[in-house]
């Protein structure tokens, strides 16, 4: 009866021995998830201090002209000042990038002016900084109920009388030349704004933060 017991036991432990293997290595493994340095955006770090996924791999990635993703670096970002920092504005990828003392801080996606409204490529500023800006060229005409008759006016479009144009909301106003600018808008995947550079709120929120008046700012192809 001890025999067969032992034998029993013997028998069963080639099915235990991996479930208990398969469990520790389930066990392990999430431990060291658990473990691994994330930045405030949930990325995890390196120890050099670059993500796993690098920059060069979000830069080369096939979709990378058609997504919406930002890119962060969260120490660079920490480092960024206005005289330590400049912007580049990619017209033909529809991307921006936040570079800090040389390197990439920050790459996101932009929609700057369509054919009819081209942004102006060359080297600038930034010139003006208002969280609360609005157009004075383009926003919506109301009549005097307060009802929206036009939601594609100009400053010099017809107003019913006892009416106004009330200018489009563009928050994070960064001024760059004359009456363009970086601010918060819808982000297509394309160029399809009225010449001004448009940016999610998540990343002009720190591009308004971090880059003071003098911030460089380049538009090119």
């Amino acid at each position: 009866m001890i025999s067969t017991g032992e034998e029993g036991k013997a028998g069963r432990m080639p099915h235990t021995l991996p479930a208990f293997l398969f469990f520790l290595c389930v066990s392990l493994f999430l431990s060291a998830c658990s473990s691994t340095p994330r930045t405030p955006h949930g990325k995890p770090l390196m120890k050099d201090g670059r993500y796993a996924s690098s920059y060069e791999a979000f830069v080369a990635d096939p979709q990378y002209r058609f997504t919406r993703d930002i890119w962060y670096h969260d120490e660079r970002i920490q480092q960024a000042r206005t005289r330590n920092s400049r912007i580049v504005i990619h017209l033909n990828d529809q991307r921006g990038v936040l570079w800090v003392d040389g390197k990439p801080a920050m790459n996101f996606p932009v929609c700057t002016g369509k054919s009819a409204h081209e942004t102006p490529r060359g080297k600038f500023s930034i010139i003006q900084k208002d969280a609360d800006y609005r157009s004075r060229s383009y926003g919506s005409v109301f009549d005097a109920s307060g009802l929206c008759v036009n939601s594609d006016a100009t400053s010099s479009s017809r107003v019913p009388p006892g009416g106004k144009f009330i200018g489009a909301k563009m928050p994070l106003w960064m001024r760059i030349h004359g009456g363009i600018g970086l601010h918060v808008g819808t982000v297509y995947r394309d160029a399809n704004s009225h010449g001004c550079i448009r940016v999610p709120v998540e990343a002009c929120r720190i591009l308004f933060d971090k880059c003071g008046l003098g911030t460089a700012v380049i538009v090119q192809e």
